[in-house]
């Protein structure tokens, strides 16, 4: 185990990056759990009086960027499916015609 990335080479040909896909199954599933929970929770502290005032400074924040990579993987999500969908749609082919001679 070397201190930098757990697959370097060790002649440093290759070098991992680990923040690329390399999650394990159903971690994207699971954070995006965690985010929804992180954006529930900044909206329930800042809307009710549950807390003192001096919370709502640092959940907004929290909340703001919670809804901002919730929208990005919503994007994202969806450019993959329209991507999938046209990708499984046939194409027509145009054929023009030839001249004779």
């Amino acid at each position: 185990m070397s201190a930098l990335t757990p697959d370097c080479d060790p002649d440093m040909a290759h070098c991992g990056e680990p923040w690329k896909g390399k999650g394990s199954r159903g971690s994207g599933i699971l954070s995006t759990v965690v985010l929804l929970a992180l954006l529930g929770v900044s909206l329930a502290v800042v809307t009710k009086d549950v807390v003192a005032d001096a919370f709502d400074f640092a959940a907004v924040p929290v909340g703001v960027l919670a809804a901002a990579v919730l929208a990005r993987r919503a994007a994202r999500l969806t450019a993959r499916g329209a991507s999938a969908l046209a990708a499984r749609t046939p194409s027509v082919a145009v054929r023009r015609s030839q001249p004779v001679g």
